[in-house]
């Protein structure tokens, strides 16, 4: 029996939720919540088991995770990206993160415990499922579906863990008073747990197309299985994750597809959510039902809180496939820019992307041509957000229909080439067809026709590099990225840059790098304080 996800969200938030929730502001292990509905009363129905689920999916609508309410003060993905060099804080300081982009963090710094704690809720929640389902008349086929998206949504959450935090307290049953306290569990090990966990259980999901709306399909949780691979450097087994994905589904194009601006700025609209490309989103609903987002406020102008970087504008080619320094087709000057009366012509003739991912000086918005010199857009880069915002509905700004996409094709192309060019013995053309699908879909040319043949693994490096900035940027992948490469002292030196190049003034503070520990998220103070067996990372201590 299909069933759509949402219809027991509602419900579920004044029921069946109250087993499983933990008020964020508590440790995470926490276990004697008196509020929770006792266990040997609610296993029983197939209800209660889909109600169950419906807790694991809600919990990926945290703003803390995949929403983001900056007005709420959240840590949602918005506010991580722009803590990285695709952005900024353009109010200050005080911002949440601004403390990881400065280079001044500590362990006491309250949004760790946000992302750490969003996380465990979504692990806490599918151990619950996991835990108790066998226990629920259902059939073997029905319990084995539940419990591989269980399985594939835990295996998210630990992916995002690892990725920031690296080795963490690793949980594949629900916390008992006995078992309170958990040590950190080494990241390679976790990753060993969950790809046994899901080579198992994949299997017994069905296949794209034919999965109810708003849960998981075989090829999603392929796709957080290769994910996950590919973070902890498991090439060979992330190529295989995403060899059961390739082929399945293609990537979204608009009408004919000969309008390239628009096959990639309409994937990011309502009307297309639900597109083949979209492997996995966190499903919002609205306006006026409660179950809205907030990641679109942006007070019916553009984004002033939080804003996109210079270097990251700069990184969008022109559209013969060459940087601005190297393209005849670039207008602008390359070091020199004027942020109080920006020359237009640099963002023409540009890597279509740039102007679904960014709101550039010249753009419309809602229509009309933003007022940049009368009104002066509030991001001191000039480069606004325009991933994820819809202009056309500011009403419903705080109560959006627009869904987040976990994961989309396009990634999961681009992550394949970089695994068959990190594993090595694939031929250049074997690699690069990937990612040039991802290219001509915008109508770039391809590597081939730009950069040549005959190229090194560390030219194919920077080249699919390259390309997961410009095409995944704002969908939460960049702190991933920036660590697993080594990259982070990179990203404050082009931070850095935009200052001294372009003289552009990050809200009155700079970034700077300390070494090993910016690297690495510190285990909340919170945590460490109520679990004797939790060690703080030695970067840390």
């Amino acid at each position: 029996m299909k069933v759509n996800i949402h219809v027991i969200i509602r419900s579920l938030l004044v029921s069946g939720c109250m087993l499983l929730t933990v008020s964020c502001s508590d440790s995470f292990f926490q276990v004697n919540n008196p509020n929770q509905v006792s266990e040997d009363t609610y296993w029983q129905t197939e209800d209660d088991a889909l109600m169950a689920l419906a807790a694991c999916y809600d919990a990926l609508q945290s703003d803390n995770l995949y929403d983001d309410y900056i007005d709420a003060d959240g840590f949602g993905f918005l506010m991580r990206e722009t803590s990285t060099d695709n952005g900024h804080h353009s109010w200050g300081s005080w911002m949440v993160g601004s403390n990881i982009a400065r280079g001044t963090s500590s362990t006491a710094d309250y949004y760790f415990p946000k992302y750490w704690n969003a996380n465990y809720e979504l692990i806490k929640r599918c151990n619950m499922l996991i835990a108790n389902i066998d226990r629920i008349p259902m059939t073997e086929e029905q319990i084995g579906i539940y419990k591989a998206e269980a399985i594939a949504l835990r295996a998210l959450g630990y992916t995002n863990l690892i990725s920031v935090f690296r080795d963490v307290p690793y949980l594949d049953k629900p916390l008992t008073l006995k078992e309170a306290e958990a040590p950190k569990t080494l990241k390679t090990e976790i990753v060993n747990a969950i790809l046994a966990d899901m080579e198992a259980n994949n299997p017994k999901l069905p296949a794209k197309g034919s999965e109810a709306k708003g849960r998981m399909s075989q090829e999603a949780a392929y796709a957080i299985m290769g994910r996950i691979a590919l973070f902890d450097q498991r090439w060979e087994k992330a190529i295989a994750a995403y060899g059961k994905v390739v082929g399945k589904v293609q990537l979204f194009k608009s009408g004919d597809g000969t309008d390239y601006a628009a096959n990639f700025a309409d994937l990011f609209t309502v009307a297309n959510e639900t597109c083949d490309e979209v492997l996995l989103s966190v499903h919002f609903r609205g306006p006026g039902l409660g179950e809205g987002s907030t990641f679109g406020i942006c007070w019916s102008a553009p984004m002033n809180a939080i804003e996109g970087s210079m270097n990251l504008c700069d990184e969008f080619y022109c559209t013969d496939g060459l940087p601005l320094d190297k393209s005849p087709l670039y207008q602008g000057n390359v070091e020199d820019y004027d942020v109080t009366a920006p020359d237009l012509v640099r963002f023409e003739n540009r890597d279509p992307r740039l102007k679904a991912t960014l709101m550039v000086p010249g753009m419309e918005w809602n229509g009309k041509v933003y007022d940049y010199v009368n009104t002066k857009m509030a991001a001191v880069s000039t480069c606004a957000i325009r991933k994820w915002f819809t202009p056309n509905d500011t009403a419903n700004e705080y109560d959006g229909s627009l869904d987040f996409y976990i994961i989309r094709y396009a990634e999961v192309l681009l992550s394949l080439a970089e695994a068959m060019i990190e594993k090595g013995g694939y031929s250049q053309s074997e690699i690069t067809k990937h990612i040039n699908e991802v290219r001509a879909r915008v109508g770039m040319p391809a590597v081939e026709d730009v950069e040549g043949t005959g190229l090194s693994q560390e030219q194919l490096r920077a080249i699919v590099r390259h390309e997961r900035r410009v095409e995944l940027a704002f969908e939460d992948l960049r702190f991933a990225d920036l660590y697993r490469w080594g990259e982070w002292e990179n990203n404050v030196k082009r931070m850095q840059r935009d200052e001294t190049v372009y003289g552009i003034n990050y809200s009155g503070y700079s970034r700077t790098y300390r070494g090993a520990q910016d690297e690495v998220w510190p285990i909340p103070r919170a945590e460490i304080d109520s679990n004797s067996k939790l060690e703080q990372h030695k970067e840390w201590k």
